[in-house]
């Protein structure tokens, strides 16, 4: 089913709002509290994701009326309106980043699903993140090269140089092997069998944070840190995570746990956003519907 520009952005707004008011997430801004952050609140979120709507039209409009272009020329042709969405977040926030990697990384899926749309492919996630790929091919190279001699590394450079990860940048290159593989099946069988949003989105955010090395955990604090976030997940997964009702308070707990100890896994925050997004496109005539029982 082939999906307008205006509809995808529509979708990927719709990702970031939902994944906001997921709750509770620990050491993340949600409805319960602002998480790890003195910067942001759940407001800051709902204002930056307004602010981006036509934003994520654009690139999937670049999508659409690029289907004769290579791949990465279309990533080369969408990265002025990323800067353009970045500035704009920015004004919309007083200055707080609270989607930079959301914008690269829905922008990207953006454009993908406006090409795929536009030559009548299906809107899968294997589909829309090979077409990433192959946008991004080479990406982590080009950025990284040279950096060991450069003045005033990124945190992401930083983190690169210690523990070899590429962040946001090798997921897309990769295809979002960590969606595909932790939090997409779990978020898909949680939807299409009839739990709410909130602890489906819950629990493939759990999956997630209990597998991957958060970038944003590891900006702050290190590989130690990165290993405990995990084995607590893993703990309250091994329990039945999110999808028990007594579990909330342990997660709870959790989240108090974090935001004493400044641990805020927003990369995983971005992730699950982005597998909501790729369960929307990929179902399209889906609609919720609250469970009263």
């Amino acid at each position: 089913m082939s999906l307008s520009p205006q509809e995808i952005g529509r979708l990927a707004v719709q990702s970031l709002l939902y994944e906001v008011a997921v709750t509770p997430k620990p050491g993340l801004v949600d409805r319960r509290n602002a998480g790890a952050h003195k910067d942001m609140e759940c407001f800051t979120f709902l204002a930056s994701a307004a602010a981006l709507a036509p934003y994520f039209t654009q690139f999937a409009e670049v999508g659409v009326d690029g289907i004769q272009q290579e791949p990465k020329a279309l990533f080369r042709a969408i990265r002025s309106i990323g800067i353009a969405a970045e500035q704009r977040m920015f004004e919309a926030t007083a200055g707080v980043n609270t989607h930079k990697g959301a914008i690269f990384s829905l922008g990207l899926v953006c454009t993908a699903a406006g090409v795929l749309s536009a030559t009548d492919i299906n809107l899968t996630p294997e589909n829309v993140a090979g077409y990433v790929s192959k946008m991004t091919k080479g990406i982590c190279a080009e950025e990284y090269q040279g950096i060991e001699a450069k003045q005033n590394q990124t945190k992401g450079e930083q983190i690169y140089l210690r523990y070899g990860l590429t962040g946001v940048r090798g997921e897309a290159e990769q295809g979002f092997p960590s969606v595909l593989r932790y939090s997409y099946p779990i978020l898909e069988d949680c939807l299409l069998s009839g739990r709410s949003i909130n602890e489906s989105m819950l629990q493939a955010y759990l999956h997630l944070a209990g597998n991957v090395d958060d970038t944003n955990v590891l900006g702050r604090h290190d590989m130690e840190v990165s290993t405990y976030v995990k084995a607590e997940t893993q703990k309250i997964l091994k329990v039945g995570g999110a999808l028990k009702p007594e579990n909330i308070a342990l997660l709870e707990a959790m989240d108090d746990d974090f935001i004493a100890k400044n641990i805020s896994p927003g990369g995983c925050a971005d992730l699950v956003a982005l597998t909501m997004f790729f369960f929307s496109l990929a179902n399209p005539t889906w609609k919720y519907k609250i469970n009263k029982k």
